[in-house]
């Protein structure tokens, strides 16, 4: 189990991501068990992908809002140090997404991981995002450990 003082901001996260902006996602870590996460993604107005998607009606693209769960992913990992030394671990696949409400700038993610199953480096979740306690996107996906 982690013994990390909570919460956690974005400076913090990254201590255990590897990412980077503008690609870095999480912006707090806000509760962590060994196998669960609850973190948000605060979507700044003035975020570049806002620019191009779409001009007349911004909405953040389903994949970023799939890429912000794995990172949430990623994070229990990293955070309770079962990442094999020298390693990061990298989504390596969506079993299933769904959207349920587009997400517009300004917007505050809530995202939950957890963690399915693990063996050997590999690992199955299932992850969720709300705004406003409404939920956003549900997906299952897959990670598994890299050598850096």
């Amino acid at each position: 189990m982690h013994n990390i003082a909570l919460p956690i901001n974005r400076d913090g996260v990254k201590n255990f991501l590897p990412h980077r902006e503008p690609f870095l996602f999480i912006d707090r870590v806000i509760k962590l068990t060994e196998t669960t996460i609850l973190a948000e993604s605060v979507l700044e107005p003035d975020m570049d992908v806002f620019k191009g998607h779409f001009p007349d009606l911004p909405i953040m693209p389903g994949v970023l809002l799939i890429e912000t769960v794995a990172q949430a992913g990623a994070l229990i990992i990293a955070m309770n140090n079962t990442a094999q030394s020298g390693s990061f671990t990298a989504f390596s696949g969506v079993e299933s997404a769904k959207f349920r409400r587009p997400v517009y700038p300004g917007a505050t993610l809530r995202v939950n991981a957890e963690i399915l199953r693990s063996r050997g480096g590999f690992y199955k979740f299932e992850g969720s995002a709300t705004v406003n306690d409404d939920v956003v996107v549900e997906l299952k996906f897959a990670a598994s450990q890299m050598t850096l």
